[in-house]
């Protein structure tokens, strides 16, 4: 979504070419730039804390086996609070069946209200494991009315991994494609770099379908 704004931000401003803008998101203000129809964003420097949860509870929130998990899951926020699970494997990332009551249970978070509005609550979940070195296999969980709804592609969940990376102490620099949307037949592809000073960008190419213009 955030990418597909500053995209036709800059069709409207700018025009098709290369460009540097900002968008005021709920993160802050965001810088990105884009090359031709790839779009690069840097996140901000991630905060993290401990999940709750204990390892079984997590497993079976996700249909799994305890032994489906892989190293430590963590609550990571680069712009946007999200849980981030690794797995032990890409077939576990396959084999995620989430329980909405769990998920609502594990990994929901109580958001404050915006100006004039109420409190809500949303759980989500975002598990991964990595194909190759270079290749990451992801899908990314939230309820909705009751029901669990899977995200085709969810670029600050992407960020968040990269926060995961950096407060995991990963050998850096990393750069990965990161794969979401295959479970649900929506198949998208985002760049992941996490630089040797930490920093965590991502990217991804936008492809205009549509346009239209709404009168007020």
């Amino acid at each position: 979504f955030a990418l597909g704004s500053f995209s036709a931000r800059r069709a409207r401003d700018c025009g098709r070419g290369d460009a540097a803008l900002t968008l005021e998101m709920r993160a802050g203000i965001v810088p990105v730039t884009a090359a031709g129809d790839r779009w690069t964003l840097e996140a901000k420097t991630p905060r993290t804390r401990e999940v709750a949860a204990p390892r079984d509870a997590l497993a079976a929130m996700l249909g799994l086996n305890a032994a489906d998990l892989g190293t430590t899951p963590l609550w990571v926020d680069t712009g946007s609070e999200q849980l981030v699970i690794p797995l032990a494997n890409s077939e576990a990332v396959v084999r995620c069946t989430p329980d909405p009551a769990l998920l609502l249970r594990h990994a929901s978070l109580d958001l404050p209200a915006p100006p004039g509005g109420t409190r809500s609550v949303r759980a989500m979940a975002y598990v991964w494991a990595r194909q190759s070195q270079s290749a990451v296999l992801a899908r990314f969980f939230f309820s909705k009315h009751g029901a669990v709804v899977e995200d085709p592609g969810t670029g600050s969940a992407c960020a968040n991994l990269g926060g995961w990376l950096v407060a995991t102490g990963v050998a850096r620099p990393q750069v990965l494609i990161v794969a979401q949307g295959e479970a649900i037949g929506r198949h998208c592809r985002l760049g992941l770099e996490v630089d040797t000073d930490g920093r965590i960008f991502v990217s991804g190419r936008v492809i205009e379908l549509g346009r239209g213009t709404i009168s007020l």
